[in-house]
């Protein structure tokens, strides 16, 4: 079995979820920084265009989005689970779709607008780009913050309520779940840029002694790597064998398709549709520079379609882009992956 490779940058909330699973797993990975703004030329090959963080490669196969990561980590490496019982699982998946949709934007938004002038510079313009908007001012995201911190505080009192009988985790167990993992990413990324933000977080005792419980798991055991080495890793290696198959809604598999992640205008993955079913989208790409490549997308969050054929006047359809202003031209921070 090849290793693990996380494709990820120190600062990035949704790969310190990843982090923590392998801490939990005590797993061995290799680590491969990666710029977290355009450009990105050492991963794009891998991905086939995907450029959010993080990404997971396993030899050629390449997997993007946390949800998708997360459970392939648990179907190669089942011990410790992520999870005690399937009510458990499905339970870790409510609370995940919550923590990182209600719970997290506020959080990101708020931090990010703290620190709209301590970040590297060009990241504003880079976020701002993900949603097809113009690089909104320090001020105006220093408005969204002040506006978001009372939405992120009315999330943050439900997750004090959870563990307010005394557990040690959010769903009761002796040791943490990916429920666990899912909310404390975003409440750890209070703390993650210049200007930190976790004073939100003095007044909820309990939810500090269980975010020090979930840190002590730790990282695994991480090796840096190069990312050309991580290319040429891909180049020698060969996907994984996987049975084709698409339910009823899906284009038949060997169709031509693209993949992107709803709510944002980066440009599609484009491959050979392998497999699609409730769970998971997988394409197969031919790559000049790493050649045969495997992607695996989650099915929740991403859209599929036919791509266009060369020689035709279309192409793939037009993304439907949230015109709600007050998220949209304030997520010049907060395109963090997933």
């Amino acid at each position: 079995m090849t290793g693990i490779i996380l494709h990820h940058y120190d600062y990035s909330p949704f790969s310190e979820k990843i982090r923590l699973i392998f801490g939990m797993k005590q797993l061995e990975w290799r680590s491969v920084i990666v710029p977290a703004i355009m450009p990105k030329p050492q991963l794009l090959p891998l991905t086939g265009g995907y450029r959010h963080t993080p990404v997971m490669q396993i030899g050629a196969d390449i997997y993007c989005d946390t949800r998708i990561i997360a459970r392939e980590i648990e179907r190669r490496f089942p011990e410790p689970p992520l999870h005690a019982n399937l009510a458990e699982q499905g339970l870790s998946g409510v609370i995940e779709a919550w923590a990182e949709r209600d719970l997290f934007w506020p959080l990101a938004r708020y931090v990010s607008g703290i620190n709209a002038e301590r970040t590297e510079p060009g990241l504003n313009a880079d976020r701002a780009a993900l949603r097809g908007k113009p690089e909104p001012s320090p001020q105006r995201l220093k408005q969204v913050a002040r506006d978001s911190l009372g939405q992120a505080l009315g999330e943050i009192r439900l997750i004090d309520q959870m563990l307010s009988d005394g557990r040690d985790y959010l769903l009761g167990g002796a040791a943490p779940c990916l429920a666990d993992l899912s909310v404390y990413h975003g409440l750890w990324f209070l703390d993650a840029l210049p200007i930190r933000c976790g004073a939100a977080l003095d007044m909820y005792p309990r939810i500090r002694a269980w975010m020090r419980r979930v840190t002590r798991l730790g990282h695994g055991i991480r090796t840096e790597l190069p990312a050309a080495t991580a290319i040429d890793i891909a180049t020698a290696a060969y996907p994984e064998p996987l049975m084709p198959g698409c339910d009823g809604s899906a284009p038949a598999p060997g169709s031509l398709v693209t993949v992107r992640p709803e709510g944002y205008v980066t440009p599609p993955v484009t491959g050979v549709l392998v497999r699609a079913d409730a769970a998971r989208i997988v394409i197969s790409r031919i790559d000049p520079t790493v050649g045969e490549v495997m992607v695996h997308f989650p099915r929740a969050g991403y859209v599929l379609r036919p791509a266009a054929r060369r020689g035709t006047d279309a192409g793939p359809p037009a993304m439907a882009v949230d015109d709600d202003a007050s998220e949209d031209e304030t997520m010049a921070l907060t395109g963090y992956g997933r």
